[in-house]
């Protein structure tokens, strides 16, 4: 197999030069076009419009900046006004402050969310707090990416918590400015949907492998610290305890023949009422799977005959069966 080059790759060379789009501006009159298109959309977006929600109807949208974002801040505040006073904003101080004075503090058309304390004194861990409240939908974050910043610890954590949450997150200018057009969108079409965050409680995908990890880890704590070994050997009582785990004992006797599918039916029904919250599927879901449920609970309990065989089939199933 012959490697390429990244220059290959990227296509550099005396002629071709750098790979760029190919509606890139190489001159004035085109970067001109390109800022003219830039001005109209923004145009459209920042015109009047009726909401069909009004703010206490969603969750509150957070505006932060650093230092240096600050004026940014500012010019996207006076830009998209429109569409920011239809949401309950939240902020860090310096922030909520630009906004009162444009929009002024005792405006009765504007529902003003909480005001934090300033970021290096806990206004991200406000923010991040009404995350976990479940009263935040989106965050809006100008950061200043070339400064060492003292309370960055409380800016790592906004931003993770923002990603568990799933919650809408611009963290520059540009970003911003796009959703400006879907937050428009949403409130003037009445749309949940184009902004779900706003209005229940989200999660990202690995928020469901991280749960079923502490599940388990709860088991073990709470079976004597049992590790790697009881989970090998698929110990029944680390997830049932000893008394439910009594159907998968292997009963290899031939004497006690009145046991009947009525009796191994009860006993599996106790294990189905204690689903295994873990990493796989109920016990139930587990046994569908494997072919189980249809043979076992096709069989008339009245019936006696054959029970005995097929318990000692089922029991020995239940002990192979994987359950994370």
């Amino acid at each position: 197999m012959v490697r390429t080059s990244i220059r290959e790759q990227m296509n550099v060379g005396p002629q071709r030069g750098r790979r760029a789009s190919t509606l890139q501006p190489t001159n004035d009159d085109e970067r001109q076009i390109l800022a003219s298109e830039v001005n109209d959309i923004a145009g459209s977006v920042t015109a009047p419009f009726e909401s069909k929600f009004v703010p206490s109807d969603m969750r509150q949208l957070a505006l932060v900046a650093h230092n240096h974002m600050k004026p940014a801040m500012k010019e996207f505040i006076q830009t998209y006004s429109e569409v920011l006073k239809k949401f309950r904003i939240t902020g860090t101080q310096t922030t909520m402050r630009m906004c009162k004075t444009l929009w002024g503090e005792d405006n009765p058309d504007i529902e003003y969310g909480l005001t934090c304390t300033s970021g290096p004194l806990g206004g991200d861990a406000q923010i991040a707090a009404l995350m976990c409240m479940e009263d935040l939908g989106a965050l809006i974050f100008f950061v200043d990416p070339l400064s060492a910043h003292p309370h960055q610890a409380d800016i790592d954590s906004l931003i993770r918590l923002s990603n568990c949450g799933n919650v809408i997150v611009c963290a520059n200018p540009t970003s911003a400015m796009s959703m400006m057009y879907t937050l428009k969108g949403a409130l003037e079409g009445g749309s949940r949907g184009l902004i779900p965050s706003f209005f229940e409680t989200l999660e990202s995908p690995a928020v469901a492998e991280y749960k079923a990890q502490q599940e388990l880890a709860l088991a073990r704590a709470v079976n004597g610290g049992q590790t790697g070994e009881a989970v090998k050997r698929r110990d029944p009582s680390m997830f049932f305890g000893a008394q439910d785990s009594a159907p998968f004992r292997d009963d290899s006797s031939d004497d006690d023949d009145d046991d009947d599918a009525g009796e191994l039916l009860e006993q599996v029904n106790v294990i189905e009422a204690r689903r295994v919250s873990l990493n796989g599927p109920s016990f139930s879901e587990a046994a569908k799977e494997k072919g189980l449920v249809s043979n076992l609970y096709g069989v008339n309990p009245k019936k006696k005959k054959g029970a005995k065989k097929m318990m000692k089939s089922v029991r020995k199933s239940m002990m192979k069966m994987h359950f994370y």
